[in-house]
């Protein structure tokens, strides 16, 4: 039995858009293998391994710089603190002993 002309065309449509989806699918390979080829050795898992580490040091950094300006005022205080303190201590003797 021949197949009717509406099957016909059914045919080469379906042969069409396989043909097109397997050009956009080597498409997308080659796209795929450009990129990929981009990172340092082709590795982007390394690449992103190397970026959190980064991340992570300065973060590190961060917080270390951040503890040391509290250490430092804390001191500060304390030696204003210390400095007032004296300072009274030596107008108290200045006006006892007059």
């Amino acid at each position: 039995m021949p197949l009717s002309e509406d099957a016909i065309a059914i045919i080469r449509a379906v042969k069409e858009s396989t043909a097109d989806l397997e050009q956009k699918i080597a498409a997308m390979q080659t796209r795929q293998d450009t990129i990929i080829a981009g990172f340092p050795g082709g590795d982007p898992d390394s690449h992103r391994r190397y970026h959190e580490s980064i991340i992570e040091w300065r973060e590190l950094r961060n917080r270390m710089v951040r503890e040391a300006l509290v250490k430092a005022a804390q001191a500060g205080a304390v030696g204003a603190l210390g400095w007032v303190a004296y300072a009274v201590w030596m107008a108290f003797k200045m006006e006892i002993t007059k």
